[in-house]
């Protein structure tokens, strides 16, 4: 049940941002802070963004209602959203400003990014379904 409605939901995230983006490309370049420069640039996030994201949906969904494609949707969707967490978090810590300082008796540690709220809460949404994924393949019945 659990892997069902996670490739559902999670599925119908995907086609939906696929469709707006397809339908407007200025909407998640503006959502992430992308400058779209060029006819190309349009293309291009239309179909990476759009196109990709409309196809993966679409595989999720229809991994979520036939039974002989759940444990391969939700593998599917463990490995992507994994990659994709993993690609982001590495970025956002690498970038990450910290310092310790030590004053005293008292250790200070600092931490600094200026990355906004939109890349934590979709890092957060990315570790969240991947865990929720690998939950779900683990407790598959054999």
């Amino acid at each position: 049940m659990l892997g069902q409605l996670l490739l559902g939901i999670t599925g119908a995230i995907f086609f939906g941002l696929g469709v707006v983006s397809v339908y407007n490309p200025e909407i998640p370049a503006q959502w992430s802070g992308l400058f779209i420069a060029s006819q190309d640039a349009y293309a291009e996030i239309a179909a990476m963004y759009g196109g990709l994201q409309i196809a993966i949906g679409s595989i999720l969904i229809a991994s979520a209602l036939i039974k002989e494609y759940l444990k391969a949707g939700l593998w599917l969707l463990f490995v992507i959203i994994s990659y994709i967490a993993a690609a982001r978090a590495i970025t956002v810590f690498r970038e990450l400003d910290s310092k310790v300082e030590v004053a005293g008796s008292q250790v200070g540690i600092e931490m600094t990014s200026s990355f906004t709220s939109y890349t934590w809460s979709v890092l957060s949404f990315e570790v969240a379904v991947s865990l929720l994924a690998l939950i779900a393949l683990l407790n598959r019945p054999r």
